[in-house]
């Protein structure tokens, strides 16, 4: 039986040996913060996300392993009288859809039925969704990982309820991505 001494003695040694004949392997994770401009039309929202302009993205984008981690900041404003709901879809790029038929026919629901309240007292009522709560808001995430690892995605946003459907609006989306990377 190996003593702790002679473990360490022949670890170091193997690993001593990898870097003398050139092989190195280096891991790591980088986070990507992408912020959405949405363009809305009468409470439908879309934009295309591209990520693979981010820095760390374009220098690691040939070792990338998986995405590790996918969340979100949100912050919405209501001005209805009326609550509403808000609903978010992705697909691939490229394959624009323009309306709220399309999207829920043909995109993946990533995220569902989040109530804004309303506006109360002549002052919009606000909405704010952390980076932590985004993950029990957060569906098809298998899909949805698979679609950022690509680096391009489209993004649409439905938002329903409220008196004329002109009084809310989505004042800043944030995509959190952690993402794991090998360069060997």
């Amino acid at each position: 039986m190996l003593n702790s001494k002679t473990f360490i003695l022949i670890a170091a040694l193997a690993l001593l040996a990898l870097v003398g004949v050139g092989c190195k392997i280096v891991s790591g994770s980088f986070l990507v913060v992408e912020t959405i401009e949405f363009t809305t039309v009468q409470g439908f929202y879309a934009d295309t996300v591209d990520l693979t302009e981010d820095e760390d993205w374009e220098e690691h984008k040939d070792d990338i392993d998986r995405i590790e981690v996918v969340g979100f900041e949100l912050w919405i404003t209501n001005n209805e009288p009326s609550e509403w709901t808000y609903r978010a879809y992705v697909s691939e790029p490229q394959t624009p859809l323009y309306n709220e038929a399309q999207a829920e026919a043909n995109a993946t629901l990533v995220f569902g039925e989040l109530t804004v309240p309303a506006a109360t007292g002549g002052s919009g009522s606000t909405k704010y969704v952390s980076y932590a709560e985004s993950f029990d808001l957060l569906s098809n995430i298998d899909e949805l990982r698979a679609l950022v690892k690509t680096g391009q995605f489209d993004v649409y946003g439905i938002a329903e309820g409220g008196g004329s459907g002109n009084g809310g609006q989505i004042d800043s989306l944030r995509i959190i991505v952690t993402v794991s990377a090998t360069d060997s």
